[in-house]
Parts: C-alpha cells; sequence; structure tokens
C-alpha cells in the first residue's frame, strides 16, 4: 500500500494486536526508544520531541534516537519488538509539470500563515509589531510558530533583535 501513497507523508497504524506500524515517506520524523522503560516515542521533529520530553520529565532517562530513512516501514509489536521493511517511494509529483503550480500553492501558504501570525499573536501576549520584526529579521513563519509555543524563545528572540537594532541605529 505505501508504494501507491503519492506526496510527501508520515502516517501510522494500529492494529487490532496492538502492533504499531510506521510508514514514513519524505515528511520528516524523529523516533526515540527509551529502552529501560520499554517506550518508543515520536514526534515530526527532534527539537519538537525534545521540548515535549523536557516538560514531562522524560528528558531524565537514557534514550536512543532511531534513524528512519524515506521508504522504511517499522513494526512494533506489543512487547515492543521492532522489526523493519522498506519500501519503492513514489516519484515526488513536485518535479516534472507540477513544478509551477506546486511553487505557486507554497507561496500562497506562507503568506497566508504569515497572516495567520499577526491575527492571532495577540493570543501569544505579542503585537503584530513583533511578529513583522521578526519577520523582517529573516525568521519564517514556521520559525515563529515555533517560538510562539515557547514563551521564553519568543521573548529572548525579541530582545535579542531588539538590542541589534538599537545598537545598528546608535
Amino acid at each position: 500500500m505505501a508504494e501507491l501513497v503519492q506526496g510527501s507523508f508520515c502516517f501510522t497504524a494500529l492494529d487490532e494486536d496492538n502492533t504499531l506500524y510506521i510508514v514514513k515517506g519524505s515528511n520528516p520524523m524523529c523516533l526515540l526508544h527509551f529502552a529501560q522503560l520499554g517506550l518508543y516515542v515520536y514526534a515530526s521533529t527532534e527539537s519538537i520531541l525534545k521540548r515535549a520530553l523536557q516538560k514531562s520529565g522524560f528528558h531524565k532517562y537514557p534514550f536512543e534516537v532511531l534513524h528512519v530513512e524515506e521508504g522504511t516501514i517499522l513494526k512494533i509489536n506489543r512487547y515492543g519488538f521492532l522489526t523493519c521493511s522498506t519500501f519503492e517511494v513514489q516519484e515526488n509529483f513536485r518535479f516534472g509539470k507540477w513544478a509551477d503550480w506546486y511553487d505557486a500553492l507554497e507561496e500562497e501558504y506562507y503568506s497566508q500563515q504569515e497572516e495567520l501570525l499577526l491575527e492571532m499573536c495577540s493570543c501569544y501576549g505579542v503585537t503584530e509589531d513583533d511578529i513583522l520584526l521578526l519577520l523582517d529579521y529573516g525568521y519564517s513563519a514556521d520559525e515563529i510558530e515555533e517560538m510562539l509555543c515557547d514563551s521564553n524563545l519568543l521573548l529572548e528572540t525579541l530582545c535579542a533583535v531588539r538590542c541589534e537594532e538599537e545598537f545598528c541605529c546608535e
């Protein structure tokens, strides 16, 4: 089935025997194994995962980062035993005749994402000017969105950017 899926993906499925299948296409994914706890934990990126572990207290336990390549199917049974197989990844639709359409969609997405950040910034205790400053300074909408989830990082970054701006203007 995985060979029929097109585009960017990573999905998981749990069967009736409590076996977890992780099918990794080209989307990012980070998988950690806590052997001492018999626990596997995963998220889209290592930084997101490690922040979650820090907040939950799991960072105190030893873990191993399991590198999962594109085209991999992991099977983790109810006892925590992991087996691996591979599949042939379909040619990405980004190349060829669809490239122009995809590029236009990507540009539109980021402008919409920036607009959404500007609309929602007051919910996070920052102003539109703060968001515009970060965008002007070169931070992507994705990076700013990540900062909004970590208020300390957001405030430190804004402080550093403002100090840099003041230093440059003097």
